[in-house]
């Protein structure tokens, strides 16, 4: 008997012990089912600044349903393993950025060139509309919104609450990358005028009504931490911080209007070069910036923190100053 109570309790702990994994991992990697009031979603977005800029899972689902020309896009890690929105096409990261060796350092968008040939293959034309959408953290859908609008595409969208939002009013996922027709897909009007460089940066150092505005965590912030792909720790000398994540909710829908001015409110009329770690998370705050609050003088500075700690602790220049750091 008492080898027999043994042998239980070496099962029921191997039980427990795959449980645990099981739960951690999907608390991990799983996606946060959020359930959104989809009138009350379409309310909030028509406040803003440039409401067609956003969509709502509704509005997508009914977009997709009447056959019309919309191209879907989820920015998803293939190794979380998050299902797409059915009909949708998937990239990640290295689909658009950079190839390795463009630069001394990683992180770096794409070629015109290149996100030509990305949409091209999805059957985009610059009458297409474009919907992007990410997983739980949706900064990858608006780096993707950023990139797109800089090829001068006109009808871009950023599904509000995205994947998360999507399952949870129940909508179908899987059968993505569906089989099309390429097309020759040619940048209606290619520009940086949303891009901030190294330069701009250092020349906003010195202007009186200009923020630079650091969005990473406050462990990077305070240079306590240095995510992989930096040189160092630190932030730009002078840099404001506002976490990109405070303009969410909970359930990962963004705020209000109201919500967002009491926020963002103090940065009006003002210069404003977003920042973060590799140009992602700064893309949202962004995107938050110039459609949710309509601020107009405003750039995402692609290089970011990469570029600016290779420039400060790699090359030793003298105009990349930094606070927090060694």
């Amino acid at each position: 008997m008492e080898k027999n109570n043994k042998i239980l309790a070496i099962i029921l702990a191997i039980i427990l012990v795959l449980l645990g994994g099981y739960f951690g991992y999907r608390k991990m990697f799983g996606v946060q089912k959020v359930v959104v009031d989809s009138s009350e979603q379409g309310k909030k977005i028509s406040q803003y600044a440039n409401p067609d800029a956003f969509i709502t899972p509704y509005q997508l689902k009914q977009l997709m349903d009447k056959k019309a020309d919309v191209v879907v896009i989820g920015a998803l890690d293939p190794k979380k393993g998050d299902p797409a929105i059915a009909g949708s096409f998937t990239v990640w990261r290295p689909d658009y950025s950079a190839k390795e060796g463009a630069y001394p350092f990683g992180g770096m968008r794409c070629s015109v060139e290149e996100m030509e040939a990305l949409l091209s293959k999805f059957g985009a034309t610059p009458k297409s509309t474009i919907v992007v959408y990410a997983s739980n953290n949706h900064h990858d859908a608006a780096r993707l919104w950023w990139q797109i609008k800089m090829l001068g595409h006109k009808d871009v969208r950023y599904l509000d609450g995205g994947l998360n939002a999507w399952i949870g009013a129940g909508y179908p996922t899987g059968n993505a990358n569906p089989k099309v027709t390429p097309t020759n897909y040619k940048a209606p009007n290619p520009s940086e005028e949303l891009l901030a460089k190294f330069d701009d940066v250092v020349a906003a150092m010195n202007k009186k009504d200009a923020v630079i505005l650091d969005v990473r965590s406050e462990d990077e912030e305070k240079g306590r931490i240095t995510e992989k792909g930096a040189f160092g720790p630190g932030k730009i000398a002078g840099a404001q911080w506002i976490e990109w994540k405070n303009a969410l909710n909970e359930d990962t829908t963004l705020k209000s209007i109201d919500e967002l001015k009491k926020i963002y409110g103090h940065l009006e009329g003002k210069e404003i070069i977003t920042y973060c770690q590799s140009g992602v998370r700064s893309a949202h705050t962004f995107f938050v910036l110039t459609q949710a609050l309509g601020y107009k003088n405003v750039k995402n500075y692609d290089g970011s923190w990469i570029e600016w700690s290779y420039e400060h602790y790699q090359k030793n220049n003298p105009s990349a100053k930094i606070e927090n750091g060694k």
